[in-house]
């Protein structure tokens, strides 16, 4: 047991010194820690993950651990990572747990029609959406850009200007693309519905 003792202290002073030893550490710790987390009545899989958490952390700080075995022993700080990383996800459990229970009173105060507006919305931007994706290989990326930046608010004069286009030729620009987004929203409506 003895030299079970002192295979880990040179396996940590090793550890510290450079990580090529990681594997060994690994080899002789995941378990136990994988243990000591499921003694805290950790499922399974969050376990699982949770063992890598604390592998990570002590990865990470390893370096500035010291040594000290008359002080405290390297279970002492490995089991304080392993119940930092415990209460650390049991609060994120109970967070998320609070934020589901908020939407879902949230959720259960939407009305139908409420829902089918919403419905009725969303389905307006994915049509409109899948329209401008079918028609924008039709066009010159001039004519695309005018059209975008008068959604955008630019001014017909401003727009000339950036592009070096005529203010009617914007104008022309701007129409077609939208003559034609106009058409193809109308014939996904019609195809889709």
């Amino acid at each position: 047991m003895n030299n079970t003792l002192h295979t880990h202290e040179t396996l940590l002073m090793r550890l510290q010194k450079n990580m090529d030893s990681w594997d060994e550490f690994t080899l002789a710790y995941e378990r136990y820690i994988y243990l000591i987390i499921r003694a805290m009545r950790i499922n399974h899989h969050d376990a699982e993950d949770l063992t890598q958490n604390v592998l990570l952390k002590v990865w990470k700080n390893i370096s500035e651990y010291q040594y000290n075995p008359d002080h405290a022993r390297f279970r002492t700080w490995l089991s304080r990572i392993c119940r930092n990383q415990v209460i650390d996800f049991i609060r994120k459990q109970k967070t998320e747990k609070t934020k589901r229970e908020k939407n879902y009173s949230e959720i259960e105060e939407i009305t139908q029609p409420q829902v089918e507006a919403l419905a009725e919305e969303e389905w307006k931007a994915h049509v409109s959406t899948a329209a401008w994706d079918n028609i924008q290989k039709d066009f010159k990326s001039e004519a695309t850009t005018c059209f975008e930046m008068i959604n955008d608010g630019l001014a017909v004069a401003e727009i000339a200007k950036k592009l070096n286009l005529s203010e009617s030729s914007v104008y022309v620009y701007s129409k077609r693309v939208r003559d034609q987004l106009v058409s193809e929203v109308r014939r996904l409506n019609n195809s889709w519905n």
